[in-house]
């Protein structure tokens, strides 16, 4: 849910904006739609209002389920330990006694359960996964590159990738499609080598892959062969999470989802596919 309103609006953006969302009575307008319409609509309305004043309010996955803008109004935004709270004009007539940060315990405590809930608090941290394989059957197939990606909210703090050397030669639509070549993996990491520095990388942390009923399958089962402990704990299929938040789109391809949110990157190797799984992973996370 998306609700909007507006003073001192042209009658041409008023008029633009009914196109996507429902005028309930002047200035105020209410309607679904999807964060790119949102972005491009909030975009359009700051450039047109000239000096008029604009507020948003929408859904948003944080413990306030909602997020607010302002544009060109004199109250402001201000974040009180995570939570957002609108900053009024202070009055004449008012005295100069100023709010205390914080909350009681109980707020905290109240607080701190909905974190819990949610994917995306402040502070926590990702770690990206994916595996490139020579073809799908589990039982036949082989990893031939692994990567991870180590990200917060903010930014990627980390990354690490590995071809796997192997002893029998690629098929070309393979390499067509992965652009990993033979001559690539024969210069490259013992599995049970890269295993290790996996495990070393993904234990006790959050991992986020796409479609982890392959992913991990693979993975679970070179851990086991090689005698090694299975280090995964909790696992965020992004998949998964995409059908349930996005709804107007042909396919949940990661290459779909990111052209839905106009996200730019290349595909098929194990590394930049942690990338770009960590732009979308984010942008599904402000839906």
């Amino acid at each position: 849910m998306v609700v909007i309103t507006m003073n001192s609006c042209p009658p041409k953006l008023r008029g633009d904006l009914t196109k996507w969302l429902f005028e309930i009575h002047t200035g105020v307008y209410v309607g679904q739609i999807n964060a790119k319409i949102r972005e491009k609509l909030w975009s359009r309305i700051c450039q047109n209002i000239k000096d008029g004043q604009a507020v948003m309010v929408y859904s948003f996955a944080n413990e306030q389920h909602l997020e607010f803008r302002t544009h060109n109004t004199s109250w402001k935004i201000c974040d009180f330990d995570g939570i957002k709270l609108m900053m009024h004009p202070k009055e004449p007539e008012q005295t100069d006694e100023v709010l205390q940060k914080g909350f009681s315990n109980a707020a905290k405590y109240l607080i701190a359960s909905k974190r819990k809930k949610n994917f995306v608090n402040a502070n926590q941290e990702w770690v990206f996964l994916d595996i490139e394989t020579d073809g799908l059957d589990l039982e036949k197939s082989r990893i031939i590159e692994l990567a991870v990606l180590v990200a917060d909210e903010a930014k990627i703090k980390s990354s690490w990738s590995a071809l796997i050397k192997q002893d029998i030669k690629l098929q070309p639509k393979i390499t067509e499609l992965t652009h990993i070549t033979n001559e690539m993996l024969e210069n490259g990491t013992e599995l049970c080598s890269a295993l290790e520095q996996l495990s070393d990388i993904v234990r006790g942390r959050v991992v986020v892959c796409f479609n982890k009923n392959f992913d991990i399958s693979f993975l679970e089962r070179e851990f086991r062969k090689n005698g090694f402990e299975n280090p995964f704990g909790k696992v965020i299929d992004a998949f998964t999470f995409a059908r349930k938040r996005v709804r107007d789109i042909d396919d949940y391809k990661l290459g779909s989802l990111a052209k839905y949110f106009d996200i730019s990157g290349e595909q098929h190797r194990a590394l930049p596919d942690c990338e770009l799984l960590y732009k979308v992973f984010l942008k599904l996370n402000e839906i």
